[in-house]
């Protein structure tokens, strides 16, 4: 079985590879935990809820960022981020093996589940 290098240097690998990159970093990884669990933070709020120095927390931000992950919102001298508009979608696409649906194990429905027989109930 060949690999058809062309097909690595693909636009859409490309891309694919900007956005695993991006989040290939603990550090950016929980950035984006938290904006997912929390919504809007500003840039102080997330230096302290992560424990990351304010040169470090800009430098990930800006990776983030130039990766369309996270959309700053500047209020005065504060910078509020949130994540982008499909930005969760545009991960879970980036992932391998998105391709292949039959892969996937299909779920079954709870009224198709076989009925066990015998089971005791703790009293």
């Amino acid at each position: 079985m060949s690999t058809d290098v062309t097909t690595l240097t693909d636009s859409s690998v490309d891309a694919r590879l900007r956005l695993l990159k991006a989040v290939a970093d603990p550090s950016r990884l929980a950035i984006l935990d938290r904006l997912t669990d929390c919504g809007e933070r500003c840039h102080c709020d997330l230096e302290e809820d992560l424990d990351i120095p304010a040169n470090r927390m800009s430098f990930h931000l800006k990776v983030l960022r130039e990766a369309g992950l996270v959309t700053p919102v500047r209020e005065g001298r504060r910078v509020r981020y949130l994540l982008t508009d499909g930005a969760v979608d545009a991960l879970h696409g980036a992932l391998p093996g998105r391709s292949c649906t039959s892969v996937v194990p299909k779920v079954q429905p709870m009224g198709t589940l076989p009925q066990l027989e015998g089971l005791r109930t703790a009293t």
